[in-house]
């Protein structure tokens, strides 16, 4: 009785130490396969481009936006047409984004952050911006009355919804990438805006400044494209080098 009680004990004791062995070595291998595809499917790297979008010679001189009554009461200053913002040769609003270069197969975790465009005195804010694919858009209306939100995608499923009064918000998203998605308001014509989704997060709108930066993109060759709604698409090619800031410059007549 005493030998067969001593056996029994020997063997829970070498069970017990050998499961807590494969238990330890099975979750370390797990977080090294997760590192592993984190690093593999997240190839983010400390440099990138920046630069200015200026335009060559005098621009057409901006117009009054006739509203109703019920827009400008909600306005400070007189609404002005903002299809081409230039300031002192610096043009607003460019939609700057890599085109090509990138690493095939690669993926790039979602913003879990949402991107935010406001109706606010009848009109877009802001009228140009970039989101990537899947990332949520909120759509809010700062106004104390009815505006509609109409996109217009080719490549994605669109929608034409109601935001009734302030405060009320969509919430939307797109599933592919797509160049640009106009928005307009069916309830104020003159509303106009421009969403660029992709499915990576270099890109850049210019701020009033012409400015633009890009960056975490690994050294390599890179195609980058800009987009303005009047003045067109410009495509160049730029070189990402040593984890620098790489300099690009574009330029509309």
């Amino acid at each position: 009785m005493r030998i067969s009680a001593i056996l029994t004990f020997l063997i829970f004791f070498i069970a017990a130490c050998g499961g807590g062995a494969g238990e330890t070595d099975g979750g370390q291998e797990s977080e090294n396969a997760s590192a592993a595809e984190a690093a593999d499917t997240t190839p983010m790297g400390s440099g990138g481009v920046s630069g200015s979008v200026m335009f060559t010679g005098t621009p057409a001189e901006r117009t009054p936006v006739r509203m109703n009554d019920d827009c400008t009461d909600e306005r400070d200053t007189e609404a002005l047409s903002e299809e081409l913002l230039v300031n002192e040769g610096a043009v607003q609003n460019v939609f700057v984004y890599v085109s090509a270069g990138l690493p095939d197969g690669y993926t790039y975790p979602t913003p879990s952050e949402p991107a935010v465009i406001d109706q606010v005195g009848c009109m877009y804010t802001p009228r140009v911006m970039g989101v990537q694919v899947e990332q949520i858009i909120r759509i809010e209306n700062s106004d104390p009355f009815q505006h509609n939100v109409n996109s217009g995608p080719e490549t994605n499923r669109g929608f034409n919804e109601s935001t009734p009064n302030v405060g009320d918000y969509l919430e939307k998203k797109f599933l592919l990438p797509e160049v640009m998605v106009p928005v307009k308001c069916d309830v104020h014509g003159w509303m106009q805006a421009y969403i660029g989704v992709l499915d990576h997060p270099y890109f850049a709108t210019t701020d009033a400044s012409g400015s633009f930066m890009i960056s975490g993109l690994p050294d390599g060759n890179y195609t980058l494209t800009a987009w303005h709604e009047q003045l067109g698409e410009q495509t160049m090619e730029v070189m990402v080098s040593g984890g620098a800031m790489s300099e690009a410059a574009v330029n509309y007549q």
